[in-house]
């Protein structure tokens, strides 16, 4: 990490453990930064979801998306008319960091729940936290 030179990935390192003289680091980005990348991307910007959806298939309720929920209902009715939701997404997903695969890394990913499914599944549509 620390010889990473990518202006759009600047990190901070904040020592969380000493433990038998060996210092244990976390790399992070403050959540803020990576969620205004991706607002700031216009092919996300152009697909997002704000309002809440009553999806439908053959007349049962669907699911498909996370503005057809019951809970974005609720939330949406209790915030006021000029106020939208932001789902934020956190998620990790192991990466193996040797040849043997015998030593993993768990890097944290931010995503937005309210880039359609389809979207969010393309690199540009999550950042690594």
């Amino acid at each position: 990490m620390d010889k990473m030179n990518i202006s759009q990935l600047s990190y901070s390192k904040y020592c969380v453990l000493t433990h038998n003289s060996q210092d244990y680091f976390v790399h992070y980005r403050p959540i803020k930064n990576c969620i205004k990348n991706l607002l700031s991307n216009p092919d996300i910007l152009k697909n997002l979801m704000f309002r809440y959806e009553n999806s439908k298939i053959e007349d049962e309720k669907s699911y498909g998306e996370q503005n057809s929920g019951n809970w974005w209902k609720r939330a949406e009715r209790s915030i006021s008319n000029h106020a939208n939701i932001l789902s934020i997404i956190l998620y990790s997903d192991a990466t193996t960091t040797d040849t043997l695969g015998k030593s993993s890394l768990h890097p944290i990913y931010v995503s937005l729940g309210n880039i359609p499914t389809w979207r969010r599944n393309k690199e540009d549509a999550k950042q690594l936290n």
